[in-house]
């Protein structure tokens, strides 16, 4: 929070209640920006785990080492990763019952505060794991040109 002591009785000039009225409308879409966040990394998700199974079946990685275990793991673990992403990011929607007094506005703005960090907590999580994807596609893209495969 802001640590400045707010002088009473002064009045607010026009660009104070521009940026105090924009503040007003980030507030009131917080829950919505998340919300479209994660309609996009879902969308982003479901694209790149298509073109990296395509990828897959055709370029040859079915010639890893029958006792490469490793390999196997490491090369599917994007998936996984993307797969765990999905799940956070698709508990962004998740309905919960909403418990508070409708009539106190403290417990209005608590449960608002709750459900804001709820769901900007699993897209945070979710965005994670997908950056956490990238890189290991990236390993593994510079282990195939390195090595000339999986094996």
């Amino acid at each position: 929070m802001n640590d400045e002591i707010i002088e009473e009785g002064i009045a607010l000039t026009s660009e104070d209640e521009f940026w105090m009225c924009k503040m007003r409308e980030m507030t009131a879409n917080a829950v919505k920006s998340v919300e479209e966040a994660a309609k996009q990394l879902i969308a982003m998700i479901t694209l790149i785990g298509g073109i990296y199974g395509a990828v897959l079946a055709f370029s040859g990685i079915k010639e890893i080492p029958k006792g490469s275990l490793w390999a196997v793991l490491f090369y599917a673990s994007p998936i996984l990763l993307w797969l765990v992403s999905l799940f956070f990011a698709l508990r962004v929607f998740k309905t919960q019952t909403y418990h508070y007094y409708s009539n106190s506005p403290d417990s209005a703005e608590a449960m608002f505060k709750n459900i804001r960090d709820f769901k900007y907590r699993n897209l945070n999580w979710s965005h994670f794991f997908v950056c956490v994807s990238f890189l290991v596609v990236a390993v593994g893209i510079m282990h195939w040109l390195y090595c000339g495969g999986p094996g």
